[in-house]
């Protein structure tokens, strides 16, 4: 496996800049962040999974920032998307989370010891409590000469505690894991009927020019990411409707969606599936077992995510 590249995408060069921070390969703890700077802030999406792939982020975020006031904005509690809020935030600055992602935010990094073997976090750590904040609703941000909209999303979707960032100028739309593209989703955390409602209700809301998906490549108007993405969820819930064969079920996903990354995942949002329209709580753990089951064992990140991360500009 190459090195991890991050594909530095400007999509609105004048003020205020939005940025896209593109990783690929779509692979397990690697996601995309990203940034909307104005003359007195800037608002970062997200961080890395690692110190260094965050200090690498950071880097860049301040080259075409400058020193603005940093606000990190939290789509949710995974730790590919939240480990480096306390690295991000060493020089200072705030982090927005929905209300049931910021305990587990304050806690600092997550790195899954019975999911990956992983030698490269480096320090990790927590940021500080009162640095933290909820936020529940719509809140605006201010940066001067440019806006953020930050929107918790209704009810329980990937999590029980998403966010979504819009800069409405460019119609730009950061979805975090609500939208992946040529990466299998992850729904054992959350719920599939949410999430479908999540969808739709980001489309009547947000009506998004460009959207900025949690993994994958930037889809531009036309694109299909949000109709992919209710596609396989709703196959979901109509296979699990009758059946409970979910190893056989997961092998029609692959062959279904044979271009996807991670199909191990598959077998764990089936179970999801299964659970939320039969009215049954989930045993995650189980779930997770079952996804590592699927993949062969625990996952091996020093080997999936190569050496240092190189970096591009589109």
């Amino acid at each position: 496996m190459p090195a991890v590249t991050s594909n530095i995408v400007p999509l609105r060069h004048a003020r205020p800049g939005v940025v896209a921070y593109v990783k690929s390969p779509a692979e397990w703890f690697v996601s995309n962040c990203g940034w909307i700077q104005g003359s007195e802030g800037v608002v970062l999406v997200d961080t890395c999974g690692t110190e260094q792939a965050t200090c690498e982020l950071m880097r860049d975020v301040r080259k075409y920032a400058g020193e603005q006031e940093l606000t990190v904005v939290v789509t949710h509690a995974h730790g590919e998307h939240h480990n480096g809020v306390g690295v991000a935030l060493r020089d200072g600055g705030t982090a927005l989370a929905a209300p049931r992602s910021v305990d587990l935010v304050k806690a600092g990094p997550q790195t899954y010891g019975n999911v990956f073997t992983y030698t490269q976090w480096g320090v990790l750590e927590p940021p500080e409590p009162a640095a933290v904040q909820a936020v529940t609703g719509w809140r605006r941000l201010e940066l001067g000469d440019a806006v953020a909209d930050v929107v918790a999303v209704p009810g329980v979707a990937h999590t029980a505690g998403d966010l979504v960032v819009h800069e409405p100028r460019s119609g730009t739309l950061f979805t975090g894991d609500l939208v992946s593209i040529g990466d299998t989703p992850l729904a054992v955390h959350g719920s599939i009927p949410g999430w479908l409602d999540a969808l739709d209700w980001l489309q009547d809301t947000f009506r998004p020019r460009t959207v900025v998906p949690g993994h994958g490549p930037v889809a531009t108007p036309g694109h299909s990411a949000l109709h992919a993405m209710r596609v396989y969820l709703e196959w979901l819930l109509e296979v699990t409707e009758r059946q409970t064969d979910f190893t056989k079920l997961a092998t029609q996903a692959s062959l279904r969606w044979p271009t996807w990354r991670n199909p191990e995942r598959h077998i764990g949002n089936l179970m999801r599936a299964y659970a939320d329209q039969h009215g049954r709580k989930l045993d995650v753990d189980l779930a997770i077992d079952a996804v590592l089951a699927a993949a062969g064992g625990r996952i091996d990140l020093d080997c999936l995510l190569g050496g240092e991360p190189v970096r591009r500009i589109s």
